[in-house]
């Protein structure tokens, strides 16, 4: 068994270079995800030797409106990861003024072309079936929805449409959050830290807070460790035969 962290965003820590030595360090499995094509390939070059972090190449759907999705940077990029992310939909507040437009993208993104043997971490805010339309019309096989926040209809028809969920501490403390944690099949249950974002007790989390987190994850969820290590090793024995096929 071990630690897995399927969703932080690196680059936003004051000393990435050093966080990523750290999870190296603790032996912990963790998908770097990114902002933008441009982003990956510019950095890249830093973490394709290491282990235990492996890059996503992303266009978050918060971009949109502000910089142009550019494709061929985005295929470029796909020459050198099997991860994706962080790509989506958010249809709340502000961003619901270009809808058209991330779904556009988001269809791009997962195009039967690009999506063989990759892994997605998707962004689904206020549009979790609109993702799950798209990620199925589109064939794609492997995709976590990261930090869920919609209805128990639809994480049900996530659930049997055989994708995966990661959640992260800041779910437990909140009703809702609980709920969506206890509703997620086990055998589709995964986790993330979203840090820097997503705190814990108002603190930035760091790999060597995954042990106390996972423990917290533990009260909630027995051999909660177990589970997600043994879901971890699944998803990626599926994108290889996937890749293959």
């Amino acid at each position: 068994m071990g630690y897995v962290d399927l969703h932080v965003h690196i680059d936003f820590y004051s000393e990435p270079l050093e966080l990523a030595k750290e999870y190296e360090r603790l032996k912990i499995y963790a998908i770097f995800v990114t902002y933008l094509p441009e982003i990956f390939l510019k950095t890249r070059y830093e973490y394709e030797n290491y282990k235990y972090v492996r890059m996503a190449l992303g266009f978050h759907p918060d971009m949109v409106g502000e910089y142009i999705f550019n494709k061929n940077e985005f295929e470029k990029g796909l020459k050198y990861t099997k991860y994706i992310g962080e790509v989506g939909l958010d249809f709340s507040g502000s961003n619901q003024r270009f809808k058209k437009e991330q779904i556009e993208i988001f269809q791009q993104i997962t195009n039967p072309k690009y999506n063989k043997g990759n892994i997605y971490s998707v962004h689904s805010r206020k549009a979790e079936e609109e993702v799950l339309e798209i990620l199925k019309e589109n064939n794609v096989k492997n995709a976590i929805f990261h930090w869920y926040t919609g209805g128990k209809k639809t994480l049900k028809d996530i659930a049997e449409s055989g994708y995966f969920f990661s959640v992260n501490h800041k779910m437990l403390s909140s009703k809702n959050g609980l709920e969506i944690i206890q509703s997620i099949p086990k055998s589709q249950l995964l986790f993330e830290t979203d840090g820097p974002f997503a705190r814990k007790e108002k603190k930035i989390v760091y790999p060597q807070d995954l042990k106390e987190i996972y423990e917290d994850f533990e009260k909630v969820i027995p051999d909660f460790e177990k589970i997600v290590f043994s879901n971890f090793k699944r998803l990626l024995f599926q994108k290889d035969i996937d890749r293959i096929n």
